[in-house]
């Protein structure tokens, strides 16, 4: 009877604790960021530690000291090239309700409206990005950013540093009974989440290459921009690529190329070719040799996941979504190979 309640008790402690960590989603975004952050580097800090024998904190702040470099370099080498896209940008998006009606001709009669619908709806949501309240709604916006940065940097810290002590601190509060069922659990959950998110950065980074390297050899204006944009899609799966291949190809439309002497819809029928061709690599021969069968969900259930995903937690939904489904499948695979076992026993017995 003593162990029913102690069960019930911290069956009901979980319950409340998803509650109202649902409830204050929003200030969890840096903490969950610093979270993923250590997912992705734990296992080099792990090696320079145990293989080493090198002070976590010492190797912690090396990390950070080498990312601050690597992003300042980098931003130095890429900051003219962002900045001149950047404000060709914004002279285009100004300009892109004239620049669109004078393409609208070159299209088919019953996709005028479509398009036309479309026009309506960008230059009512640009009067509204430039309306004063909206500017206002910059400087708080901004602190609030330092803030989280300040909040994400130190819990990444503090879970790089204390992240195996956090584990054995929480089994030793479960129950005797249930620690080597909860550490196998945990520790599959834990391969799980650790070797998705480093498969995404890597994916976001060969699809940002290729996109890159394709676009640029193209002529394409804003290649940097629609590169980054097409690496981070890389988050939303199906859903972020095919996106990402219609704002490129769409980009194409309006401007044409300058390396080659192609129409608009010639440009962007090719580059939406291109799109489909770096897809096809990723899938083929990427992804199965990164991600493997890590995630071992069907692809309907990664889309409802991700879907469901955005919806209960808006952008941070789609970075969790895959590996929480994956969590989930991991917990009702255990919980009935366990009822399994006990039928079986029993009809032995």
């Amino acid at each position: 009877m003593a162990i029913r309640l102690r069960t019930i008790f911290f069956i009901a402690l979980g319950l409340i604790t998803l509650l109202f960590l649902y409830i204050e989603r929003e200030i969890l975004i840096p903490f969950i960021l610093a979270a993923v952050f250590a997912y992705v580097l734990n296992p080099i800090v792990d090696f320079f530690s145990d293989k080493i024998k090198l002070p976590r904190t010492l190797i912690i702040i090396v990390i950070y000291v080498a990312i601050i470099t690597g992003i300042v370099s980098l931003g130095t080498i890429i900051t003219r090239q962002v900045l001149h896209e950047s404000k060709e940008l914004t002279k285009f998006t100004a300009n892109i309700t004239s620049m669109t009606r004078e393409q609208i001709n070159l299209l088919p009669s019953w996709l005028k409206p479509e398009v036309e619908n479309i026009l309506s709806s960008l230059d009512l949501g640009k009067s509204r990005f430039l309306s004063p309240s909206s500017i206002i709604n910059i400087f708080p916006r901004a602190l609030s950013g330092i803030i989280s940065t300040i909040i994400f940097l130190f819990s990444a810290f503090y879970f790089l540093k204390e992240g195996k002590k956090i584990f054995d601190r929480f089994l030793y509060y479960l129950p005797k009974e249930y620690r080597i069922e909860a550490e196998i659990i945990l520790r599959k959950i834990n391969n799980v989440f650790g070797g998705y998110l480093r498969g995404i950065l890597i994916l976001m980074f060969v699809v940002f290459a290729l996109t890159y390297i394709a676009l640029t050899v193209l002529g394409v204006r804003f290649a940097l921009i629609l590169a980054i944009f097409s690496g981070f899609a890389e988050i939303v799966p199906f859903i972020g690529p095919i996106t990402a291949g219609v704002v490129a190809s769409f980009t194409v439309f309006l401007n044409g190329t300058s390396n080659f002497p192609l129409t608009p819809i010639q440009g962007a029928l090719l580059t939406a070719l291109i799109y489909f061709l770096i897809q096809q690599f990723q899938n083929y021969l990427v992804s199965p040799h990164i991600m493997g069968r890590m995630v071992g969900l069907h692809p309907v259930v990664i889309l409802f996941s991700v879907i469901a995903g955005e919806h209960l937690w808006g952008p941070m939904g789609f970075v969790l979504a895959v590996p929480t489904a994956a969590t989930i499948k991991i917990l009702l695979e255990f919980y009935l190979d366990k009822i399994n076992s006990k039928d079986y026993s029993a009809k032995r017995s």
